[in-house]
C-alpha cells in the first residue's frame, strides 16, 4: 500500500512541476515566435515594425524558442529571394532568446526576410521591407 501511494505521490509531484522543468519531448516539434527592430534592450526587441525608412543602419531578429533546448537555429536573412547572410546560433535552454543583427547596406531598399531554421526546418519567417 505504501509503494503505491508513494508511486502516486511522486507521479502527482512530476504533474505539479513546471513545463520547463520536465524532460523535453522530442517528438515535438519547437515553437517559436519572431520579430524583427531596430535593437535590443534588457533581453527584449525594440523598434519593432514591418517597414523601416531608408538609411535604417541595422535591422535585429529576436527570436523565443522552447523546445530545442542543446540544439542550434540559424537566423537566414535574404534580400528578395536572395540568402544575404546565415548565422548559427546555439540554444543553451528552454525557452530561450536569441538575436541576430544585420547591417543595412546603402542598397537595402527592398523586400527583406529572416527565416529561423532548426534542424533543416524552417519554422518562421519574418518579413519586412525597407523603404
Amino acid at each position: 500500500m505504501r509503494t503505491f501511494l508513494g508511486a502516486i505521490a511522486l507521479v502527482g509531484m512530476a504533474l505539479a512541476l513546471p513545463a520547463g522543468a520536465r524532460a523535453q519531448d522530442s517528438t515535438m516539434a519547437p515553437t517559436v515566435e519572431a520579430a524583427v527592430g531596430t535593437s535590443v534592450a534588457d533581453k527584449a526587441l525594440v523598434g519593432a515594425a514591418e517597414s523601416f525608412p531608408k538609411g535604417t543602419a541595422a535591422v535585429v531578429c529576436f527570436t523565443r524558442i522552447t523546445g530545442a533546448a542543446n540544439s542550434e537555429i540559424a537566423h537566414v536573412w535574404y534580400k528578395g529571394d536572395t540568402e544575404v547572410t546565415r548565422v548559427k546560433l546555439a540554444v543553451s535552454g528552454s525557452p530561450f532568446r536569441t538575436w541576430t543583427r544585420k547591417s543595412m547596406p546603402a542598397d537595402a531598399a527592398g523586400d527583406w526576410r529572416c527565416d529561423v531554421v532548426h534542424a533543416g526546418k524552417v519554422l518562421t519567417s519574418v518579413k519586412f521591407k525597407v523603404e
